[in-house]
């Protein structure tokens, strides 16, 4: 039986969760993340596949963690800095929970738009990091030291209840970024389980591009990378631990969420332009996934906009 990857939308533009030692009690700062409760209330899904709707960024400080993404498996050790790209399908597979220390970076496509467009040299590092095909940045040890400091600022603020000085928050956050996505801070090392398989990446690269294609389907991929479609669907799946149908599913579901918050279409448009052949099957599919309907998240992500 393949593993169900989850979907789980993320509130606030940004939103930090502690599970450092230094912080004994793992606060999730509830006060500041509007998504804690949703999150963290079903504990066991965040080890199991699952997306957001925001990049995550995982600092890694310590434990034995291997952290799968969109195909890939990583070994990690402290220094490390993995960055998930909005809808980006992943896990983490942790030994020993107790022991597993990271920090935890959620930030919205808007605003990380707005982080980019103040600074061209962030804007080029974030592009050169989608280019060069990997989800982890080993950092020098200086680097790594001063994401930590600036962290536990951020934290700090906010558990005085200072969240609502958004700028210095902010300002601390793009810091942040500037150091991760700094190509000097990295050291060119960094830990997979495996050499990439370069056929996959190409797989998820045409996946991607043709999302929005009604016809994307297992003959049609399998046609276009001359594969025999029962290969093709069992390599699939062993590679990203869900079967090739559930992950365009998965993926056409989650742009559908961004465009239905944005609440420019009628929800017919977005499950056409999606790639859904059909209202109902769409309507099926996102009512399993989120356990309520498209028309009620556009209602309810409105009213939330308008408070």
């Amino acid at each position: 039986m393949s593993e169900q990857s989850i979907f789980m939308p993320v509130m606030n533009q940004f939103e930090i969760y502690d599970f450092s030692k230094h912080n004994e009690t793992y606060i999730l700062l509830e006060k500041h993340n509007e998504s804690a409760q949703q999150l963290f209330s079903q504990f066991d899904s965040l080890f199991s596949l699952h997306s957001h709707d925001v990049m995550e960024i995982l600092v890694f400080i310590d434990g034995e963690c291997e952290f799968f993404c969109e195909g890939k498996t990583y070994t990690l050790k402290k220094g490390d800095v993995v960055i998930v790209p909005a809808y980006g399908v992943h896990k983490a597979n942790v030994k020993d929970l107790h022991d597993y220390e990271r920090i935890i970076l959620t930030i919205s496509p808007q605003l990380l738009a707005d982080f980019s467009a103040s600074s061209p040299s962030l804007h080029e590092n974030i592009l050169s990091q989608k280019t060069q095909a990997s989800y982890v940045n080993h950092l020098d040890n200086k680097s790594f030291k001063d994401i930590l400091s600036l962290l536990q600022e951020i934290t700090d603020k906010i558990k005085k209840g200072e969240e609502h000085f958004t700028f210095t928050i902010h300002y601390l956050l793009f810091q942040v970024l500037q150091v991760i996505f700094n190509p000097t801070s990295s050291l060119s090392e960094y830990s997979h389980t495996e050499e990439p398989d370069q056929r996959l990446a190409a797989i998820l690269e045409y996946i991607e591009t043709h999302l929005t294609h009604p016809d994307l389907s297992l003959d049609t991929v399998s046609n276009e990378f001359h594969l025999n479609k029962y290969y093709f669907s069992h390599y699939f799946k062993k590679q990203m631990y869900l079967p090739f149908y559930r992950y365009v599913t998965l993926k056409r579901l989650s742009n559908a969420v961004t465009m239905i918050k944005q609440n420019e279409l009628s929800i017919e448009n977005i499950a056409l332009k999606c790639g859904f052949t059909d209202y109902s099957s769409f309507y099926r599919l996102f009512k399993k996934e989120y356990n309520l309907s498209p028309k009620k998240m556009q209602t309810r992500d409105g009213s939330s906009a308008s408070k």
